[in-house]
């Protein structure tokens, strides 16, 4: 069935890369050689690797299918713990290359999650640098502004001096002469006060020295 044309495919790829393991011993050494990763001095069985990569691709009902056959086949003796072989050196090497571009690939996403965050954060920065360098222009110019107005109105204002000087004069003036008014009129209050008691004393002393005419009273 479909299970036993799955098992015969991974056999024939076991055998497959059993032939390979000559062809590419050269080049798995020269590449471990160059390799900043190290590799396990001991090589992984042929059925450990397909069992990883079964495992790896998720393909559950295929490894449980080739871990059964493989195991009848062992206690049938059909199948030999000699024949399984072991996995070259460059596919070992290259399990090891993609598990260090996945974590590469993960690191990679998590430093452009954290630029995007730290850009977030630098035009957040920057908004409200440019709020506050607004603020402090429009400050800047209210207090310009203010300071024009104070320079307008003490130059307005200067030009009134001499004329609020002059009517303080004149109204200081008008005070004095206010007062030696209401000097002036108390003193000739008093004067005709005085000539009216001077007047009254007089024709009071008149009418007693008035002569008393004697002679006959005619009835």
């Amino acid at each position: 069935g479909a299970q036993e044309k799955r098992f015969l495919y991974l056999l024939q790829v076991q055998h497959i890369i059993s032939i390979t393991d000559i062809g590419f011993s050269f080049q798995a050494q020269q590449l471990v050689l160059t390799s900043k990763h190290s590799v396990s001095e001991i090589p992984e069985a042929v059925d450990d690797f397909l069992c990883n990569f079964l495992i790896r691709m998720r393909m559950a009902r295929t490894l449980d299918c080739f871990q059964t056959e493989r195991y009848e086949l062992m206690q049938k003796g059909v199948l030999e713990p000699k024949d399984i072989g072991f996995v070259p050196d460059i596919y070992t090497h290259n399990q090891h290359l993609e598990t260090e571009n996945k974590r590469l690939k993960k690191d990679l996403e998590n430093y452009k999650i954290a630029a995007s965050k730290a850009k977030e954060a630098l035009l957040k920065i920057q908004k409200e640098r440019d709020f506050h360098r607004m603020h402090h222009k429009r400050v800047v110019q209210e207090k310009n502004r203010l300071i024009s107005d104070i320079k307008r109105l003490k130059t307005h204002y200067a030009s009134y001096e001499p004329t609020l000087r002059q009517l303080t004069e004149k109204y200081q003036a008008v005070l004095r002469q206010k007062m030696l008014t209401s000097l002036e009129r108390d003193r000739a209050i008093g004067q005709v006060t005085g000539l009216q008691a001077t007047l009254q004393n007089l024709e009071s002393g008149r009418a007693i020295e008035v002569p008393v005419t004697r002679g006959k009273i005619f009835i």
